[in-house]
């Protein structure tokens, strides 16, 4: 799926799910899943989070950065020793060593992020901005479960899981299923502003 596709399912879930909540917990909630539903492509050079946090988009330069940070967080976890850095320094390790649809399209890689997630925002009642990345992120691993090439979902085993029914990044059916998201995401917000 495109970054664009990712962010529309991000979206309506978001979306969905909060429906009947108060709109500033259900601008919270979509904002951070359509955030969310971007981090797992972190792992490659040219997803949309990547393209305005590298200089350079290729893989060497993708791995160099993530490292560097990994390497930032560690050192600083051992001065401060608070578990946030340690969390962010391996995550970052493993985003920089990962191939595309590794470790952040992984169970290991979601329940790090979700970590990291819940350290930030519960300790400050941000329960919707949580709860919305997880949402956003989750639907991020189901919808490329549905690509042919699949996600190395048990990560560090580097076993393919993927859906008998796929669908191929930018084919005519993504391309349906965003202009779908799109109407549908429309109807939700007309139903709850003028019904």
């Amino acid at each position: 799926m495109t970054g664009k596709t990712h962010v529309a399912i991000g979206i309506a879930t978001a979306l969905t799910i909060s429906l009947k909540q108060p709109i500033e917990s259900q601008l919270f909630v979509v904002i951070s899943s359509a955030i969310g539903s971007l981090v797992p492509d972190l792992d490659h050079p040219k997803g949309k989070l990547n393209q305005r946090l590298l200089l350079i988009n290729n893989n060497l330069y993708r791995a160099l950065f993530y490292l560097s940070l990994g390497g930032i967080f560690m050192y600083l976890y051992f001065l401060k020793e608070m578990k946030l850095f340690l969390l962010l320094g391996i995550t970052a390790l493993f985003i920089g060593i990962s191939s595309h649809r590794g470790f952040t399209h992984s169970i290991i890689g979601f329940l790090a992020f979700a970590s990291i997630a819940r350290i930030c925002t519960l300790d400050y009642g941000l329960s919707s901005v949580y709860s919305g990345f997880t949402i956003g992120y989750l639907s991020h691993l189901i919808a490329d479960f549905f690509n042919p090439k699949g996600i190395k979902l048990f990560y560090p085993l580097n076993v393919n899981v993927s859906s008998p029914i796929t669908i191929s990044t930018n084919s005519k059916t993504e391309k349906i299923m965003f202009l779908l998201l799109g109407i549908y995401c429309i109807c939700l917000l007309f139903g709850t502003f003028y019904l």
